[in-house]
Formats: structure tokens, C-alpha cells, sequence
């Protein structure tokens, strides 16, 4: 840029070199009894779609400017003017092709030695920055609207296995010890009548059929929520599910130490379901189950030899493992060929 010949500021030279190498619209606007724009550079074109030309006067961009944001635009420019403070502000403006685009505005008025007020400012557009900043924060959202589910999801289950839990308890230390001292009685009213009598006959029924009962209702309290695997843990629960089974089993268990409740309880009811499979569907003459701890985290395989076509998706009970899992960051894996048998794999990251 030449320096002016009496060696002074050439404010008009600054201004043309601000518009040629600035990659923004650059204007400048006097107050003579309305805001005219002197100056403008050719940028606003693209931004507008409109010629430089048509901006004479500046309420021309007001008229293109967004509805939603022209009241807030004319009333934070009104107070800087008043106040003779810069401003900085975002704002829409809608281009001839029918797009939105977000106009970054910086902008300050100044006085000269005659009283006059000029405004000089520079426009960008920021319709892409905008869209990334929008995109970032519906990625965040969305982040976070899945980490509630997922937190919520988990305190559901949490709270079903306590609930779970208490049954059990109840039943195991109300419902089931009243039964127990019912049979008692009757085995001692039993006892105390002639064997032969009617009585007797009577008092053997109804301690048969009360065994019975209360055998059922101690399969019911196992079912709803171990007790073993509260009081020991996901092993020895293993254990007793293994020796439940009608199909021999052969259990390998690698695991030694206590895990947290949701894990062996959710890992407890994926070998109980696979069991079940096994014993109810899969045609199988053996199966295995295997616990131990792998990189960070525990695994629980169960395979049989059986017929295979286990589907978690034409079921509810792989589809809630699926869920119990997913809720302490697990996953599960089905692996069940036609005719090849059927091996389940769970795995849940754990501090060990």
C-alpha cells in the first residue's frame, strides 16, 4: 500500500486494502439523516446473493435478514450506536437461492473532528462453522439421550433384582418356614395317632401333599432369585443350576473372586437360560460351562452338542439376556448353526 504523499494516515487507502485482501464483506456507512453505505465490498454478493450495489442503504440487509432474528439484530446494533461501543453479533440472513446463511457481524461507529458518524464493520459468513457447531451439539445430545437410557435401563434391572431379592427372602423367611413348622406338626400329630386309623391316613396325605408344597414353592424362590447366589456368589450358584440339569454338564470355574451384584446376578440368569435351552430344546446328550476372567473382563460360555437354530431374535429370553448385559456394558454372542450345536457367550468388563 503507497504512503500518502505528506507522509500522513490514509485512511481511505487502508480501508480499499482491508477489502481486497480480507476474506469478509467489508463496509462503511455515514449517518447523513439515515445510515448510507459508501463502501461494501464484493463478498456480500455470495453471502446475499445480492450485488454490492443494492446495499446503498443499510437498511437493505434488515430487509433480508431472518424474521426470527431482526428484532434482536436492530435492537443490539440500536444500543451500541447509542452506547459508541463495538458490536459483535451471529445472525441469519436468507440469500436469493432460498438458503439460510449465518452472517458473523463485527462492527463500530466513530466521530470525526466534525461531528460526523461513520460505522465501519466486516460480515462472514459462518454457515458452515454453524452447521458443524449444530452437528456437534445433536451429537452430544444424542450421546447423552443414550446414556440415560442406558443408566435408566440399568437401574430398572437393578431395581427388579432387588426386588427379586426381597421375594426370595420373604418367601424363604415367612411363607417357607411357616409351611415348615406346619409339616412338623402334622408329622407330630402323625406320629401320636394310631397308625391305622383314619386320622393317621389323613395326617399322611396332608404332610405329603404339604412337602410337596413346599417343595414347589422353594423351586418358586429359587427361580425369582437364588439365595446361594447372594450368599456366595456366581460359582457355587453355577454349581447348583449344573447339578439341576438333566443333561450331564461339565463346568469349568475360573472365577475366585466376588464380582459386583448386577454382574453375577446378570451373568447368573444368562447360564440359567442356556441351561433351560438346553434342557427343554436342544435335543443335546452333554453340555459345558466355563467362568473365568479374560483381559479386564468375565466370561461365561455355555455350549452343547445339540440340534442348534437358537435365534435371540425369534425369542424373548436371549433378547432380555441381550438387554441385562447391555445395561452393565456387556454384550452377548450366539453362535448356533443348524445341526452344530449352540455355544452362548456373554462378557461383561469388570475391575479386577
Amino acid at each position: 500500500m503507497p504512503a500518502p504523499a505528506d507522509g500522513g494516515f490514509d485512511a481511505e487507502s487502508l480501508l480499499r486494502s482491508l477489502m481486497e485482501n480480507i476474506p469478509g464483506a467489508i463496509y462503511r456507512a455515514v449517518n447523513d439523516s439515515a445510515w448510507t453505505v459508501l463502501k461494501v465490498s464484493d463478498e456480500i454478493e455470495e453471502m446475499t446473493g445480492l450485488p454490492a450495489a443494492e446495499f446503498r442503504d443499510a437498511s437493505k440487509l434488515n430487509s433480508i435478514t431472518h424474521p426470527e432474528d431482526i428484532e434482536r439484530v436492530i435492537r443490539d446494533i440500536d444500543a451500541a450506536l447509542a452506547a459508541e461501543r463495538p458490536w459483535v453479533l451471529e445472525y441469519r440472513v436468507m440469500h436469493t437461492d432460498g438458503s439460510v446463511r449465518w452472517i458473523h457481524e463485527r462492527g463500530v461507529k466513530t466521530v470525526d473532528r466534525d461531528g460526523k458518524e461513520w460505522v465501519d464493520g466486516i460480515m462472514f459468513d459462518i454457515t458452515e462453522r454453524r452447521a458443524a457447531e449444530q452437528l456437534r451439539v445433536e451429537r452430544e445430545m444424542e450421546a447423552m439421550r443414550v446414556a440415560e437410557l442406558e443408566a435408566s435401563r440399568a437401574r430398572i434391572i437393578q431395581a427388579a433384582d432387588a426386588a427379586r431379592r426381597r421375594i426370595e427372602r420373604d418367601l424363604h423367611d415367612g411363607a417357607q418356614q411357616r409351611l415348615v413348622v406346619a409339616a412338623l406338626l402334622l408329622r407330630a400329630a402323625e406320629d401320636a395317632a394310631d397308625p391305622d386309623s383314619r386320622l393317621a391316613v389323613a395326617l399322611r396325605t396332608a404332610r405329603t401333599e404339604l412337602d410337596a408344597g413346599l417343595a414347589e414353592l422353594r423351586a418358586l424362590a429359587r427361580g425369582i432369585h437364588p439365595a446361594v447366589l447372594t450368599e456366595r456368589g456366581l460359582g457355587p450358584a453355577v454349581r447348583a443350576l449344573v447339578s439341576n440339569c438333566a443333561v450331564p454338564v461339565e463346568l469349568d470355574d475360573g472365577l475366585r473372586d466376588r464380582l459386583a451384584p448386577p454382574v453375577e446376578t446378570a451373568l447368573y440368569y444368562v447360564v440359567s437360560e442356556a441351561l433351560t435351552n438346553v434342557d427343554r430344546y436342544a435335543s443335546a446328550s452333554r453340555a459345558s460351562v466355563s467362568l473365568r476372567h479374560s483381559d479386564g473382563a468375565v466370561e461365561v460360555e455355555v455350549a452343547d452338542d445339540g440340534r442348534g437354530g437358537a435365534d435371540p431374535s425369534r425369542g424373548s429370553g436371549l433378547r432380555g439376556l441381550e438387554d441385562r448385559l447391555g445395561a452393565i456394558d456387556g454384550r452377548l454372542e450366539v453362535d448356533s448353526p443348524p445341526a452344530g450345536g449352540t455355544r452362548l457367550r456373554a462378557r461383561v468388563p469388570v475391575n479386577t
